[in-house]
C-alpha cells in the first residue's frame, strides 16, 4: 500500500511538473512572440520617424538655402553708393521708382517693396507692380518691427557690419491671411558714399510664399501632399511632417506640411507573410522544446537534493552561503535560550585580495578562495558552520564555546591563512583579518552579532591587518567617528575645500629648486585635520584617487607661476592601477596648460613590489608624456636593485628615518649607502626630513643633491613660494660671501 502511494505521489509530482513546464514554455513562446512583435513595431515606428526627421531636415535646409538666394539677389540694390545718395543724402522719388520699385518689385518679382528713412519712417512704397503711398506700409509695420530692431542693433557695430557685408534679416509673416517672406535690408555704400547720420535707409521687401514655391519643393524633395497651413498654436503638433516657417502675431503658426514616406510600415506589410511563418515555426519549436524538457523533468526530480544543496551553498567553495548561514545562526542563537553558554561569530576577510585579482586575474583569485575554504574547513570543528558571505569575506559560527575558545579559533585562522601561496602564474602573500563577537545570552539579535563581528573586523584591519580583534562597545563610537570623518571628507571634496600647500626643495647651496605639493584639509567644525589622519582614511575608502586628481590639477595651475621650479606630486598605488590614469593626467595637463616636464611624480616602493604588467605599462606611458619619477621613502620598504633597474625611476627620496639617525661628521650610514647606490645607477637623490644644520651639512658632504625639511622651509601656500625662493637665494648669496671673507681673513 505504501509503495502504491509513493508511486502515485511520484506520478502526480511528475505530471504537475510537466504541466508547469508546458505552461512555462507556452508562456515563454507567447512572451517571445509578443516581445518580437513589440520590437518590430518599435523598429517600424523608429524607421518611419527617422525618415520623417530626414525629410524635415532636407526641407529645412532647402528653405534656408532659398532664403539665402533671396537675400543674395537683393545685394546689388542695397550695397550701392547711388542708393545712399538717392535714398538718404537727397531723396529722389523718381530714382526710387525706377531702381527700387521697378527693379526689386519688377525684375526680382517682389510684390511689396518699401523704403524707410534713417528714422524708420516710410518714404517710398510699391505694391503689386505699382507705386503707392508710403502710408501703405502700415499693413507691414507690426510684422517688420522686430526685424528692423535687429538690423539697427547690428548697424551700431561697424565691425560686425563690415564682417557681414550684406545685412539682411528675414522671416515668413502673415500679411492678412497670406504668408509672405519679409526681408529687411540695410542700404550700404559699395565705395565711398556716406549717410547723413549714423543710420542708413532700409529696404523692406516681401514676396508671397505662393503655391509655386510649395510645388517647387514638392518636386525637388519628392514631397507627398505638400501644402502651407495656418494653424492655431495648440494644433502645431501633427503626425504629418512639417516645418514651421513663421508665426503670426496672434500665435498661429505658418507651417509647410506634407505626408512623409513610411518605409517601416511598407517593410512590415511586405514581411507579414514571413512573420506568420515565423510564428508557426516558433509554435513548432515550442512543441519540440516541451518534448525535450519533459525528458529533462525526470532527471530534475532525481537531482532535487543537489539543487537544494546549491541553493544553500556557495558554488565555488562548497561552503554555506548567506542563506544557510542566517538559518544556522538563528538556530544557534535559539539554543542559548534553552542551554546557557557562549556563541561566537567570526568575520574573516582576506587582506589585499584585490591585488591578486588585479595582478594575476580572476582565475587566480578563485584559486585563492578555494584554498582558503579548504584551510578553514581543516581548522574548524565539525559543529562549526563556515560560510562564504561573498567575494573574499567569510564567516564562522562557533556554538557551545567560550571567549577563550573563540580567541584560539581566531588565532588558528590567522595563522592558517598566512604565508605564500603558489598560484601557478605567480605567488601571492596570503594573510587575513578576523573580527570576533561573543555573546552569552539571547538578548543580542542575530543581525547585531554579525554587525559586531564586522565592526571588530574593521578594527583589526585598521590596526595593521593579519590579526584578530574582539568587539568592544567603544568600537561603535570610534566607527561613528570614522564614518563622520569620511562623510566630511567626501563633503570637502564635493565643495572643493581641500587646499594645496608646497614645501620647498633646495640644492646644497640652499637655493630652492623645486616644491612638493601636499594636500591640506581645514574643516569648519573640526579645524585643521592632519594628513596622517585623512590620507589613510582616503586610501581605505577609495577617495585617494579623487584627492590625487584635485592636488595634481591645482599643482598644474600653480606651476605656471614658478617657471624653472620642479613640482613633486604624490601618486597612490590605487591611482596607478586605475585603467584611465594616464589619460586622466594628460587631460589635466591640456586643461591647465601645464608642462609634464615640470613635474616629478612620487610613488612608493609598494607600487614596484606589485611588478605587474599594468604598473609597468603605466610608468612607461607616464615617462613618454615627459614626467620624471621619484621613489618616495626609499629604504623603508623592500624595493630591490632589480626593481630599480626594471622601472624608469629618476630620483630616490631618502626616508626621513635615515636622515634623523645621522650624526655629525658621520662618513658611513644608510643614507650614504643610498646616495652611493643612486649615483651608481645615475639617479638623483632627495633627503626628506632635514631639520638641523648638522644633518644638512652631513648629507651635502655625502653627495646628496636635494634637501627637504623644516630647516629649509615648512609647507606654505602657493602665494608664498615666490617670496621663499627669493629669501633662500639671498641667504645662499650671504652664506657664500661670509665664507669668502673668512677665507681672506684666514689667509
Amino acid at each position: 500500500m505504501d509503495q502504491c502511494r509513493v508511486f502515485w505521489d511520484r506520478r502526480m509530482n511528475r505530471n504537475t511538473i510537466e504541466l508547469k513546464i508546458f505552461g512555462l514554455i507556452v508562456g515563454m513562446a507567447t512572451a517571445v512572440i509578443l516581445l518580437a512583435a513589440g520590437l518590430l513595431i518599435t523598429a517600424v515606428r523608429q524607421a518611419d520617424l527617422r525618415e520623417r526627421l530626414y525629410e524635415q531636415t532636407l526641407v529645412a535646409n532647402g528653405l534656408r538655402q532659398r532664403a539665402k538666394e533671396v537675400q543674395t539677389a537683393l545685394n546689388p540694390y542695397v550695397i550701392w553708393d547711388e542708393a545712399i545718395h538717392k535714398l538718404d543724402n537727397d531723396f529722389d522719388l523718381q530714382w526710387a521708382s525706377q531702381n527700387v520699385g521697378a527693379s526689386i518689385g519688377g525684375a526680382l518679382g517682389y510684390n511689396a517693396v518699401f523704403v524707410l528713412d534713417a528714422n524708420d519712417q516710410p518714404i517710398y512704397g510699391h505694391l503689386n507692380g505699382t507705386d503707392v503711398s508710403p502710408q501703405a506700409y502700415a499693413a507691414y509695420a507690426a510684422q517688420t518691427r522686430s526685424l528692423i530692431d535687429e538690423i539697427r542693433t547690428i548697424e551700431k557695430d561697424p565691425a560686425r557690419v563690415a564682417a557681414l557685408r550684406a545685412v539682411h534679416k528675414g522671416r515668413v509673416e502673415l500679411i492678412g491671411n497670406e504668408p509672405v517672406m519679409i526681408t529687411v535690408s540695410l542700404v550700404r555704400p559699395d565705395l565711398a558714399a556716406r549717410t547723413r547720420t549714423d543710420r542708413a535707409p532700409l529696404i523692406i521687401s516681401g514676396v508671397p510664399v505662393a503655391k509655386s514655391v510649395v510645388k517647387a519643393f514638392s518636386d525637388r524633395f519628392l514631397l507627398k501632399d505638400a501644402r502651407i497651413e495656418i494653424v492655431p498654436a495648440d494644433a502645431l503638433k501633427s503626425q504629418d511632417a512639417q516645418i514651421q516657417m513663421g508665426r503670426a502675431p496672434d500665435g498661429r503658426g505658418i507651417v509647410l506640411r506634407w505626408s512623409p514616406r513610411r518605409p517601416g510600415a511598407e517593410l512590415l506589410r511586405q514581411a507579414s507573410p514571413w512573420l506568420a511563418l515565423a510564428v508557426l515555426a516558433a509554435g513548432f519549436g515550442a512543441l519540440l522544446l516541451f518534448r525535450v524538457t519533459r525528458r529533462a523533468a525526470k532527471k530534475l526530480l532525481l537531482s532535487e537534493a543537489e539543487a537544494k544543496h546549491l541553493a544553500l551553498h556557495d558554488p565555488l567553495t562548497g561552503l554555506a552561503n548567506r542563506t544557510l548561514f542566517t538559518d544556522r545562526l538563528v538556530h544557534a542563537h535559539a539554543l542559548l535560550r534553552r542551554k546557557p553558554g557562549y556563541l561566537g561569530v567570526l568575520c574573516v576577510d582576506l587582506d589585499r585580495f584585490k591585488e591578486v585579482n588585479d595582478s594575476y586575474g580572476h582565475d587566480a583569485g578563485d584559486t585563492v578562495i578555494r584554498e582558503v575554504a579548504r584551510r578553514l574547513t581543516a581548522i574548524c570543528r565539525e559543529t562549526d558552520t563556515i560560510c562564504r558571505l561573498g567575494g573574499d569575506e567569510f564567516a564562522i559560527i562557533q556554538p557551545d564555546t567560550s571567549p577563550q575558545g573563540c580567541a584560539a579559533l581566531a588565532q588558528r585562522v590567522v595563522e592558517g591563512l598566512s604565508g605564500d601561496l603558489d598560484l601557478g602564474v605567480g605567488r601571492a602573500e596570503l594573510s587575513c583579518s578576523v573580527g570576533v563577537a561573543v555573546v552569552s545570552d539571547a538578548g543580542h539579535g542575530q543581525a547585531e552579532m554579525l554587525r559586531q563581528a564586522d565592526v571588530a573586523l574593521y578594527r583589526a584591519k585598521e590596526s595593521g591587518r593579519g590579526r584578530y580583534c574582539f568587539f568592544e562597545p567603544e568600537m561603535d563610537a570610534a566607527l561613528r567617528l570614522r564614518k563622520g570623518l569620511e562623510r566630511d571628507l567626501r563633503d570637502a571634496l564635493e565643495r572643493d575645500r581641500l587646499t594645496v600647500a608646497y614645501q620647498p626643495l633646495t640644492d646644497a647651496k640652499g637655493v630652492v629648486v623645486g616644491v612638493e605639493a601636499l594636500a591640506r584639509w581645514h574643516d569648519p567644525e573640526r579645524g585643521d585635520i592632519a594628513p596622517a589622519i585623512f590620507i589613510p582614511l582616503a586610501e581605505s575608502t577609495g577617495l585617494i584617487s579623487e584627492i590625487g586628481r584635485a592636488v595634481f590639477r591645482q599643482a598644474c595651475r600653480d606651476s605656471l607661476r614658478w617657471p624653472g621650479l620642479e613640482v613633486s606630486v604624490n601618486v597612490s598605488a590605487l591611482q596607478l592601477s586605475a585603467p584611465g590614469f594616464v589619460g586622466e593626467v594628460e587631460a589635466i595637463l591640456l586643461e591647465t596648460g601645464a608642462s609634464a616636464s615640470t613635474f616629478v611624480l612620487e610613488i612608493t616602493e609598494t607600487v614596484l613590489l606589485k611588478d605587474s604588467e599594468t604598473v609597468r605599462d603605466t610608468l612607461r606611458d607616464i615617462k613618454q608624456l615627459g614626467f620624471q619619477l621619484a621613489l618616495d621613502d626609499f629604504g623603508a620598504g623592500y624595493a630591490s636593485l632589480a626593481y630599480l633597474r626594471r622601472h624608469p625611476i629618476d630620483k630616490l627620496k631618502i626616508d626621513r628615518s635615515f636622515v634623523a639617525s645621522l650624526t655629525p661628521g658621520e662618513k658611513t650610514s644608510v643614507a650614504g649607502a643610498i646616495i652611493g647606490l643612486a649615483k651608481s645607477l645615475g639617479l638623483k637623490t632627495t633627503a626628506e626630513g632635514v631639520e638641523t644644520q648638522d644633518q644638512f651639512e652631513t648629507l651635502a658632504r655625502l653627495g646628496c643633491g636635494e634637501f627637504q625639511g623644516f630647516l629649509l622651509g615648512r609647507p606654505m601656500p602657493a602665494s608664498a613660494i615666490a617670496a621663499a625662493c627669493e629669501a633662500r637665494a639671498l641667504a645662499s648669496v650671504d652664506a657664500i660671501t661670509v665664507k669668502r671673507v673668512r677665507r681672506k681673513i684666514g689667509s
